[in-house]
């Protein structure tokens, strides 16, 4: 068989070039020759009697004329007897050459109807690839058109006409799913597009039209987080679910917004402003995620979030409490110069690596009971204005409190310190809580200052207690 594309027929290949055929002989060249080949034998035998008949009726001459009569009529039947299977082999030639010819053109027909039928494939081939590509390049211009004009509609002047352009490129990016990160890009640019909160009362054109642009903005937030949430059951996501999206709201202005329950991609955060109560409680943050310099004006929930990639918190403002209850950071967390004016709750977080607060400021409560950190714990220079609680927290690594002040009272009632515990400079104003504590390996309390001296057992120190705090201990 010839090769042929995937798909199409195969060709059988080409007959071999027929033999030259043996045609039967017809019915009068038989009858010539066999007339023919009695007539010479009639004249082999007449010339043979006639010369032996000069003698008259001598007896040795009868007998040799009976013998070559004899002899003639023995050769005229061996004569025709071969003539007789040479015409059968004959016929038998002529009878296997049209039939192998026969098979032939049966072969040459088949191997025509194959190449018929390939070219017939080849031809129906190229009008589906034509007419895919006609769809396709239909599509493409259907999608550029309703792109456009929702694009259009979004920088409309009117409140409903954007409102009607947000709802578009939403449905227009759940149907296409190769368009949705442009179309996210899109309502993202217009996120970070300045705006103005609206102002209370409302009472006058401009308060009006900018409560207007207030409900689009939070149209524009909803419809993100709405496509950002794969549903109850993470193994068969929900049919709305967008995923593997990246997400720049770089210095956006986000109002009461709502990511909880989302799995999100990429984030950019830095220098967002939040208004109002903001949550990501449940959160999964599949990358690295930055707030930068955000600030949020109300409360911040982030409870039972997830942080898979590195968590960048620093010298971000939290106005509103702060609520990170069982939080999970895999790849470390940095709060630097965080500044967290309401109560700061990381009761049962996770620290999987490093976990940065270096200068963080705690203007209200703080609480890290029960937290875990495996890697270091870096609170040098932070400041506790409220109460500080480190309640059966354990510290995995190394924590390092250089400086620190707790102006209020700080406890670490139950707290393990699994390796180097420093305390060196830090100003206790507040009671100290230390009943309880392990120190398994050194404990360094130099230079620090206690308002009120804490009370210890020698027991808590596997290793040699602090002179610091010889004078506080009690027996145990």
């Amino acid at each position: 068989m010839t090769d042929t594309a995937p798909g199409l027929p195969p060709v059988p290949d080409p007959a071999e070039p027929p033999k030259q055929i043996v045609t039967p002989l017809a019915g009068r060249a038989v009858l010539a020759m066999a007339v023919g080949t009695a007539l010479v034998v009639a004249a082999v035998v007449t010339a043979l009697w006639i010369g032996l008949t000069t003698d008259g009726a001598d007896p040795a001459r009868v007998s040799a004329r009976l013998e070559v009569l004899r002899i003639g009529l023995s050769l005229g039947l061996g004569g025709g007897g071969l003539f007789a299977l040479y015409l059968a082999w004959r016929r038998q030639r002529a009878t296997d050459l049209a039939l192998l010819q026969k098979e032939r053109d049966q072969a040459d027909v088949a191997r025509a109807h194959a190449l018929q039928e390939r070219v017939a494939a080849e031809n129906r081939a190229h009008q589906e690839r034509v007419a895919l590509a006609t769809e396709t390049d239909a599509t493409a211009r259907r999608i550029t058109e309703l792109f456009g004009k929702a694009v259009e509609h979004l920088g409309a002047a009117e409140a409903p006409v954007r409102l009607g352009g947000l709802y578009a490129l939403e449905r227009l990016a759940q149907d296409n799913p190769a368009q949705r990160q442009t179309i996210v890009n899109v309502i993202c640019a217009y996120l970070r597009m300045p705006v103005d909160p609206p102002p209370d009362p409302d009472d006058d054109p401009e308060a009006r039209r900018r409560r207007r642009e207030h409900e689009v903005r939070l149209t524009a937030q909803r419809i993100l987080a709405g496509h950002l949430r794969p549903g109850p059951e993470p193994g068969t996501p929900a049919a709305t679910f967008w995923p593997g999206l990246e997400l720049d709201l770089t210095g956006a202005v986000l109002t009461e917004a709502d990511f909880s329950g989302c799995h999100l991609h990429a984030l950019r955060l830095t220098g967002v402003t939040f208004h109002g109560a903001t949550r990501f409680a449940g959160t999964t943050f599949a990358e690295d995620t930055a707030f930068e310099d955000a600030t949020f004006t109300g409360e911040a929930h982030f409870g039972r979030a997830t942080f898979a990639g590195r968590a960048q918190f620093r010298d971000m403002t939290l106005a509103g409490d702060a609520d990170f209850a069982e939080a999970k950071f895999l790849l470390g967390a940095r709060f630097e110069g965080t500044s967290f004016t309401g109560d700061a709750a990381f009761p049962g977080a996770r620290f999987a690596r490093r976990a940065w607060f270096t200068k963080a400021v705690f203007a209200r409560g703080a609480e890290f009971g029960s937290a875990h950190f495996k890697g270091d714990a870096e609170f040098r220079g932070a400041v506790f204005a409220g109460n500080a609680r480190f309640v059966a927290t354990a510290f995995g690594g190394n924590a390092h409190f250089h400086g620190a002040a707790f102006r209020r009272a700080a406890s670490f009632r139950e707290a393990v310190f699994a390796r180097d515990a420093t305390f060196q400079g830090v100003a206790f104003d507040g009671a100290v809580g230390l009943r309880d504590a392990t120190f398994r390996k050194n404990a360094e309390f130099r230079g620090a200052g206690f308002a009120q001296p804490p009370r210890v057992t020698a027991g808590q120190f596997e290793g040699d207690v602090p002179p610091e705090l010889s004078g506080a201990i009690t027996p145990g």
